[in-house]
């Protein structure tokens, strides 16, 4: 089986923290020495209790304004924009994933829970912190690298009867797979199985086929 990249594979591993005690001020004063856009919470218990982000922070700038006599919608945010302290501030629990996860696991997280980082743990322990843009760096392969990996993970593993009967190229992240192949459904698996592997762009197919196996013709057609 071949190796997909992972967050542990593209995280920040060396993460700032804060502890649930730490002032409303020194937050803020990490996120902007440090060049971040949030900061993960240290528990008093062990691992990590929450996330303060800059949205967290901005929402007292945003109380302060608020005209006298209008009430915030919710409770909690209302809360947020008096907090003092990182505990106070903090978004709990934080959403976390493990070292191991894929990429595109990260990613649908991210979408689904509408936020751009995770918090990386190693059982309950912080290991890394990994951003949105983390997830792009598998696109940033060469040619080289993605047309080995394509070779490895996928002709390799003996998708097709005869390896020397595809040509593999990639052209700015673009695979095109050239040949002939014994049945036509292996067409549509070589595409997915080659879509997978990281830092794929996309996948053209030229392949010809011997045998249609994917209908109940009463003949075998030859291609």
């Amino acid at each position: 089986m071949g190796h997909f990249l992972t967050v542990a594979d593209v995280m920040t591993k060396n993460v700032v923290t804060v502890t649930e005690d730490t002032p409303f001020k020194a937050v803020a004063a990490v996120l902007a020495e440090n060049h971040i856009s949030a900061v993960p919470v240290r528990s008093v218990y062990g691992g990590v209790a929450g996330v303060v982000s800059e949205t967290d922070l901005l929402r007292k700038e945003q109380y302060q304004r608020t005209p006298h006599g209008l009430h915030w919608p919710h409770r909690k945010t209302r809360a947020k924009a008096e907090a003092l302290t990182a505990g106070m501030l903090m978004t709990s629990p934080a959403v976390t994933v493990e070292g191991g996860c894929t990429l595109d696991e990260a990613a649908r997280l991210m979408a689904g829970r509408g936020i751009t980082r995770l918090v990386v743990t190693d059982g309950d322990e912080l290991a890394g912190i990994v951003a949105r843009s983390d997830l792009l760096k598998a696109f940033l392969a060469t040619d080289e690298e993605i047309l080995a990996r394509v070779r490895r993970d996928v002709v390799d593993r003996n998708l097709w009867d005869d390896p020397l009967s595809v040509e593999v190229s990639v052209h700015e992240g673009v695979v095109t797979l050239t040949g002939q192949v014994e049945k036509k459904s292996t067409v549509a698996f070589a595409e997915e199985l080659v879509g997978g592997v990281d830092g794929v762009v996309g996948v053209q197919t030229k392949l010809t086929w011997t045998f249609d196996d994917t209908t109940r013709a009463t003949g075998a057609t030859f291609y």
